[in-house]
């Protein structure tokens, strides 16, 4: 009889092996990680941005042919990114946990046998023990865990979401930033021609000993000074095109991408009204929406943990046969005793987490609307300083119009031609730093609502 128990556990014990998950190696090699990082075809990345799903983005007509748009960028981030695939696999682990929480504890499934050792023997058989046990207390908590783990899922989704948000704005602004810098780089490139050929001019006076040695050192200096901005213009470019742009598109340092040609840049924005940006703020903001699940969850984890301050009950059946040959079939109750540890700790820490949870919460509302305010005044004092240099633009144009006919009638100094013509050019290019500005505050505006597109 015991050779039959043993047989029939074992073929048991098979038949559920059978069943369960066998392992598949995954092989972590230069090659895998190189093809995970190739840089798809634009045909691949036009079907791609087409099919995009998230909850702000929308799907778009990529064409990166004719160039790269602001809003390109922002889905090829999102498609590209390197450190959004590595948070997306989140969302696998978060569904795991779903599964694992949906999962009741396995029976236990015992055998034992007692053979004669010694003594008076006559008559006496080997006995043996078959028993099965269950925890019939787990099926009280099975529904809350579910519970909570579907919030957790749903909070790690809206996280991942609000990451992608946030680098596809990032891209945006990076594009937007790259078009104002070589803006302003050809300007200065423009002004650095007129000091060079001013520089010449008075050396060549100096020279002829018709200007002073501090004139010559004065067009010298003036030179300079534009040639370092100008140097330090290309770096804030270069820089902003390899770690910025580059690394947000997950592509590699050196490798180049190509601007649509047509990318401006505001004179003026006016913003929504104060009211209608924070309307519904908490069901719009994915972080908020996030924190939300993520609070549902741990009012689930306060639930679970006062449910396990009760008594843990096993169930369970036995059938044994002693050495006398007698059969007997049994049930039994196990009950653990909760006299010292009635889970006082992790009801604490699960009530603590979830005050956190709260306090979080609260504030991320209350700097949420803070920032909108705070972006509202800067777009309002933007536009004003915008217009201003808008409007004395044309005007200093028009003297250097003034100083170039001027100079043909020699009524005037060349330098003094040079001068007002630097200072519209330093004008227009305090307007493009005054327009990025405007745009920068207005991606700000979008990431602080959860509205693409103000």
């Amino acid at each position: 009889m015991m050779h039959k128990l043993i047989k029939l556990l074992l073929i048991a014990t098979s038949c559920i092996s059978s069943a369960c998950t066998q392992y598949k190696p995954k092989a972590l090699t230069e090659l895998a990680v190189q093809q995970q990082l190739e840089t798809p075809t634009p045909e691949q990345l036009s079907i791609q941005a087409a099919q995009i799903k998230h909850p702000l983005l929308k799907p778009i007509a990529f064409n990166i042919q004719d160039g790269l748009s602001p809003d390109e960028a922002g889905v090829l981030a999102v498609l590209r990114n390197p450190g959004l695939r590595a948070a997306r696999d989140r969302h696998g682990i978060a569904n795991a946990q779903l599964l694992q929480a949906g999962l009741l504890p396995n029976p236990i499934l015992s055998y034992n046998f007692a053979a004669l050792s010694g003594g008076l023997d006559q008559g006496k058989v080997t006995g043996y023990g078959v028993g099965l046990a269950w925890e019939a207390t787990s099926i009280i908590t099975q529904a809350n865990k579910i519970t909570a783990a579907a919030a957790e899922q749903q909070a790690v989704d809206l996280q991942i979401a609000w990451q992608e948000w946030q680098i596809a704005l990032a891209a945006k602004m990076a594009v937007y930033k790259l078009v104002a810098y070589t803006k302003q780089q050809q300007l200065l490139k423009e002004m650095l021609q007129r000091l060079e050929s001013n520089r010449a001019r008075i050396q060549e006076a100096a020279d002829k000993k018709l200007v002073t040695e501090l004139d010559r050192v004065a067009a010298v200096s003036a030179k300079n000074v534009i040639d370092v901005r100008l140097q330090a213009l290309m770096q804030q470019k270069n820089q902003q095109q390899q770690q910025r742009l580059n690394r947000a598109l997950g592509l590699k340092p050196d490798e180049a991408i190509k601007l649509q040609q047509n990318i401006a840049l505001t004179y003026e924005w006016v913003a929504p009204a104060y009211d209608k940006l924070t309307h519904d703020l908490t069901n719009r903001r994915l972080d908020l929406m996030a924190l939300q699940q993520a609070y549902k969850n741990q009012d689930e984890q306060v639930r679970i943990a006062v449910l396990q301050q009760f008594p843990s009950i096993s169930i369970g059946f036995t059938q044994t046969k002693n050495n006398s040959d007698y059969y007997t079939v049994g049930a039994g109750v196990a009950v653990t005793l909760p006299i010292f540890d009635q889970n006082q700790g992790k009801i604490a820490l699960a009530e603590a987490t979830r005050q956190q949870l709260f306090d979080e919460y609260t504030n991320r509302v209350f700097q949420s609307n803070a920032d909108i305010s705070e972006l509202l005044v800067t777009i309002t004092a933007l536009n004003k300083q915008i217009q201003s240099i808008n409007h004395a633009i044309p005007d200093l144009e028009n003297l250097v119009s003034a100083y170039k006919l001027a100079v043909k009638d020699r009524q005037v100094n060349v330098l003094n031609y040079y001068t007002a013509w630097n200072n519209w050019t330093d004008k227009k290019i305090e307007l493009l730093s005054l327009q990025l500005q405007l745009v920068e505050a207005r991606i700000a505006l979008e990431i602080a609502t959860g509205i693409y597109q103000i």
